[in-house]
Parts: structure tokens; sequence; C-alpha cells
């Protein structure tokens, strides 16, 4: 994907979003009753800067930064914003590259299916970390994907350790099953992959 490609604004659940891939997100969210807010607040960093995340996912404590694809999403200045406002507001914050993938084989490849053009899946977490010897830090990890709870269904984030295990990063729920590992290929998140997807088809 161009780096200057053009973004379709769209209206969504009365919701008018500065692209359809934001609208997408918005539509999957819905599917798995996961309640957001769009661009709900401007934040004032401490530099003078002023930067307006993308969602505000509530189910979730956690502010979401979509970006159309991977090299966007890389570059320092979308990082940068992200891990400022991790630092300044102590919340959780996502940066994804804005295609869906989620592991699909025992070695944890991950799918391009629904990712323009098969673009390389990226996604990063920051988070707020006070350490009595080093001090306050914010902690940054890569490759995350979305998952469901294996008991309620509920929508959580989940990152690939090794080939048969993971590590539960953030939960909507308060079931047993945070000492599993979170559900990457249920059929309430495939369907809601796939309405998103298709709802403007």
């Amino acid at each position: 994907m161009a780096r200057d490609i053009e973004a379709i604004r769209t209206k969504y659940n009365g919701v008018i979003f500065r692209s359809r891939l934001e609208a997408q997100w918005a539509v999957f969210w819905d599917e798995l009753g996961v309640k957001w807010e769009y661009e709900p607040q401007t934040f004032k960093f401490s530099d003078g800067k002023q930067y307006i995340p993308d969602f505000w996912i509530v189910d979730l404590a956690l502010w979401v930064e979509i970006k159309p694809n991977s090299k966007i999403a890389h570059e320092e200045e979308a990082k940068s914003k992200c891990s400022q406002l991790a630092y300044e507001t102590g919340d959780l914050v996502y940066l994804d590259q804005g295609g869906f993938a989620w592991p699909i084989s025992e070695d944890w490849a991950y799918s391009n299916a629904f990712v323009a053009g098969g673009a390389e899946v990226y996604s990063v977490l920051f988070f707020y970390i006070t350490e009595p010897v080093q001090g306050d830090f914010i902690y940054h990890s890569e490759n995350h994907y979305w998952a469901t709870c294996r008991e309620c269904g509920k929508l959580g984030i989940a990152k690939p350790l090794r080939e048969g295990y993971s590590i539960n990063y953030i939960f909507s729920c308060e079931c047993y099953t945070h000492h599993l590992s979170l559900d990457s290929n249920s059929e309430i998140l495939m369907e809601a992959y796939d309405k998103a997807l298709r709802y403007w088809s």
C-alpha cells in the first residue's frame, strides 16, 4: 500500500470516521459486544504537541491507534506518540498496522488473509511500568493478536511466546481461563472479522 493512499471517510453507527479501515474496526468491536469511543479526547503533551488517539476501548481500558500499513506503523512518529500517551496517562496503548491477523498454525505463522496486499502484520502494546531501581518507563511489546476468552467469549489481547504457548496481556472478563491461552480462532471472532470486512461490500 502506498504511503499517501487516500482514506475514505465512512459513516457507521452515527459516527463519521476518517477512514473506512477505522470504521471496519468499529464494526469488529460491535460484533463482539465491546464498547468503543472514537477520538474521544485530545491530549496535549508536555512538549506542546497534541495527539488524538483513534479509539478508547472502554471494556479493555485501552487506547488504540490504527495505521493503514506496517510501514506507517513502524515510523518513529507513530511509535513516539503512542509511547508518550502511555507515559503521560498511565494507560495501555495499542498500535495496530490495520490488518486483521491471528496465529493460524503450530509455529505461530500469521494469516495475511485480511491484510490488503498480504502486508506484514505489525502491532505494539505500550504500557507504563514503575521499577523501584530503574524508575518509571514505558515497556513495549510487539506482535500481539486479538483473541477471546474460552469460557465467556469476551475479547482480549494475547501474544505468542513459542510453539504452542502464548501470554495473555489484556482481558475484558474475570474468568478462570486467564490462566489458559485466549482463543485466537474462535467462531465469534472469525464472524466479527468477516462482518467487518463485508460490511461495505
